[in-house]
Formats: C-alpha cells, sequence, structure tokens
C-alpha cells in the first residue's frame, strides 16, 4: 500500500525500489509531501533490451465461435516493474495482458478491430521508464496501460504531450490526480490510506492499530499524521514504530507491541521482511491480526502458520465471488501462459484494460477506421460512474480538461488470509466511508 510526493518522492521511491519485494509499504510511502495538506480531509472520509512485445493473438489457445477481428488493429502498449526489486508485486501484467489480448481477439476483437499488447518493462529505473515511453510513442498506441506505476512519472508527460491517455493499474504516483488525461481506475491515495484504519476497525475488530512503517524512507514516517488522525475519529488507539527491512531480529519491535497491546498491526513496509517481523512475533507468543493490502498478499504470507491478515483491495480479489472476478478467473485459467495473475498487480491491469474496451465501445468507431488515442480520450471521458459492471469499487467520472484530484475514487474492496488461503470478506461489495451530514 502506499503514497507519494511528487519530485522528492520520485527520488525516494527509486531509493525504495531497491528495497522492495512484493512491495507492502508503495502506497504508504509516496503521499509525503500530499499528506499535510490533505489532513483534514482524510479524516473525512525503452531501448530494445528494455522491451517486450506479445502480439495478442499468438497466445490464444482454444476456439471461439466468434470471427477472427479483421478491422484496423489496435496498440496498447504495457508497461510495468518487470524485473528488479518491485518486479514480484509489479509483474504481473505481463501476464494479465498478453491473455487479455487473446481473449478479446477469440472473441471478434474490439468493435472489429485486433487488439496488440506492447509490453515493456521499466526494470525499476528512470531512465529505462523514459526510453520506454518513447517507444510506445514511436510504435503508435493508442493509450499506455501502467500496469506497476513505480516509474510512471519518467513518462507521462512525453505521452501527455503528444495526447496519448494513460490507464491505471495501479495508481501510487501523485501524476494520477493532477494530470488531466491520466485515468485512475483504483482507490485514490488518501481515502486509500484511511482504509487501512476502516479495514482493522471492521474487520480486524482493532481497539489498537500499529502502523509498522519502512525505517529506510522519510516518506514512509509522513503517512503516520493521517493515520493518527483517523484511528482517533474511529476511536481505535494508534502508535506508530519504524521498521528496517534488513533488521536481523524484531524480537525487541514485537515485544515492545505485546505491551503496547497493538492487537491489529499494519504491515506498510517490504513483505520479504514482513514475514519474518510475523514469524519473529509469533517465536515471542505475540500473535495479533496482521494488516497488508491486495498488492502486496502473496505467496509468502500463506506459508504462515495461524495468520489472520486483512487490508484494502484497490483492485478487486482475484478470489472474490462475483461475476467480474468469475470471468477474470475464467479469462487467465484459459488464456494465461502461466500462473501469476493472483494479487499483485493482476487485476488492476486488468482493470486499467476493460476501461480502454469500454473507452473504445462508447466510441464505435468503424471497424475499417483505425481507433486512435483521441478516440480512447474522448472514450474514457465519458465515463459517468462506471464501474465496468461492478468490477470497480468506485463510480469512475471523469472531467475534459481536470485532474482527478486526491479524495476521489474513496470506496475500496477487501482483502485477506487465513488458514494459508486469500480470501475476500466482502466479495466484492464496495466499502465506502460515510456520507456528509
Amino acid at each position: 500500500m502506499i503514497d507519494r510526493t511528487r519530485r522528492t518522492a520520485r527520488l525516494r521511491t527509486s531509493a525504495a525500489a531497491k528495497l522492495t519485494s512484493r512491495s507492502a509499504f508503495t502506497r504508504t510511502a509516496l503521499l509525503a509531501g500530499v499528506l499535510a495538506a490533505a489532513l483534514g480531509v482524510a479524516a473525512c472520509s525503452s531501448s530494445s533490451g528494455s522491451s517486450s512485445s506479445s502480439s495478442s493473438g499468438a497466445a490464444a489457445s482454444g476456439t471461439s465461435a466468434a470471427a477472427a477481428p479483421k478491422g484496423a488493429p489496435i496498440k496498447i502498449g504495457v508497461i510495468g516493474s518487470l524485473t528488479g526489486a518491485q518486479a514480484s508485486s509489479s509483474d504481473q501484467g505481463a501476464t494479465v495482458a498478453p491473455a487479455w489480448a487473446a481473449w478479446v481477439n477469440a472473441n471478434g476483437g474490439l468493435g472489429g478491430h485486433p487488439v496488440q499488447v506492447i509490453v515493456m518493462d521499466d526494470k525499476g529505473d528512470p531512465a529505462t521508464a523514459q526510453a520506454a515511453g518513447q517507444q510506445f510513442i514511436a510504435d503508435g498506441v493508442s493509450a499506455i496501460i501502467v500496469s506497476s506505476d513505480n516509474l510512471v512519472s519518467a513518462f507521462d508527460s512525453a505521452a501527455l504531450a503528444k495526447g496519448i491517455p494513460l490507464i491505471s493499474g495501479s495508481a501510487n504516483s501523485t501524476d494520477w490526480y493532477t494530470k488531466p488525461g491520466m485515468f485512475a481506475t483504483v482507490t485514490g491515495t488518501v481515502p486509500g490510506l484511511a482504509s487501512q484504519i476502516a479495514v482493522a476497525a471492521k474487520y480486524g475488530h482493532a481497539k489498537k492499530f500499529a502502523n509498522l512503517y519502512c525505517a529506510e524512507i522519510a516518506a514512509c514516517a509522513q503517512a503516520g499524521p493521517i493515520l493518527a488522525q483517523v484511528a482517533k475519529a474511529s476511536g481505535v488507539g494508534y502508535v506508530g514504530l519504524a521498521v528496517s527491512s534488513t533488521a536481523p531480529s524484531y524480537t525487541a519491535q514485537c515485544l515492545q507491541l505485546k505491551q503496547d497491546g497493538v492487537d491489529y498491526a499494519q504491515l506498510n513496509f517490504t513483505t520479504a521482511a514482513a514475514v519474518r517481523f510475523v514469524q519473529n512475533c509469533q517465536a515471542q507468543g505475540y500473535n495479533p491480526t496482521w494488516g497488508s493490502s491486495e498488492q502486496a498478499v502473496g505467496p509468502s504470507f500463506a506459508t504462515i502458520p495461524n495468520l489472520t491478515l486483512y487490508g484494502p483491495a484497490y483492485s478487486f480479489p482475484s478470489v472474490a465471488n462475483a461475476p467480474a472476478a468469475d470471468q477474470f478467473r475464467s479469462v487467465m485459467e484459459k488464456y494465461a501462459t502461466n500462473s501469476n495473475w493472483r494479487e499483485g498487480t493482476a487485476s488492476f491491469t486488468w482493470d486499467g484494460l476493460q476501461a480502454l474496451a469500454q473507452a473504445v465501445k462508447e466510441q464505435n468507431v468503424a471497424a475499417a477506421t483505425p481507433v486512435t488515442a483521441a478516440n480512447v480520450m474522448a472514450g474514457m471521458y465519458s465515463f459517468k460512474s462506471q464501474t465496468l459492471n461492478g468490477e470497480l469499487a468506485n463510480g469512475v467520472t471523469y472531467t475534459q480538461g481536470k485532474p482527478l484530484g486526491f479524495t476521489a475514487n474513496a470506496c475500496y474492496f477487501v482483502v485477506g488470509m487465513k488458514g494459508g488461503q486469500t480470501t475476500a470478506p466482502a466479495e466484492l461489495t464496495p466499502q465506502c466511508p460515510p456520507a456528509k451530514a
């Protein structure tokens, strides 16, 4: 889960990339300078070497009664951290996007237009990300799906200058909320941070919440004031504790949390270290309910016995019992070339691709006519309370020429883990802050 700043936070994000493995702190680490201004609101509520291209039809398996699409093709750029320290929670788009494209093409394309995804790896490196963005522009993509946005600021301005829309994917960078033409489909930053407390209280029945944040990055600590204020307003006790991802032992911290009476501990730091933290605490006889997020939940947590965990899901959990999740699983099981599509950024990427498909549908471009970036941009701006048939936690609305704003998209889903299994405690029922009186 994460937050952000802008340029200062961007530099810190580069440092974060070297520390993260299935990042549990992404959203909590980036808000930095935004937090102080948002405090009151929150309480209320490429070079060729770095790219891999995937032709959508090549991955298809099985047959379909639909005729193969023969219209003008749509090129779609997809970018994320496919390699490097953040890859474990950021590389799922490389599995999801080609599978989605194969499925779409097996069923007639988008209004008769075949789709082709061009998948690029930012490698956790700003220069590589910038080069990938330039390659997308040269390739003539109609949109860029940012499956993981660790380095989106390295290329978004260049894409927007060419009129190319960017659609999330994960949306942790402040750019999603300050730049027109960038379309966040998931829970917003400030309400997303506040949702940690809401999930802890409602699903974890927390009486005292601990924000265990990354010690290595100054921005992580700056989430504390918002969390403390929201906790107070919710009647939940709060403590904050810096945790080093490289510490040899967490015994002292575990004993401190036990002494402080913390019954819900939010793991806002790298997951590899979080797993060791939980194991150290269990060895000391301390095993509260733990907090995480959809992007961070993964196989490493499933190996821990007697673990109960909850957290906000800014995109839908893949295990949810609902038509949108059923469709996602069905497509992945048939068309994905590997199993790396559960949690992480998988459903985030799917959201972005489905939003693009809806935008193209809204424009109703004739099959023989190319679908342009301008068509996709106009289609996205036509969204009014669009949930993609319940797939999104929020009914998203985009206004031409205006940025989304930090407090938009306040609702979220919930993810959990118990008995080594990922769960969706509320299925796909959006969890929303109470309306203001």
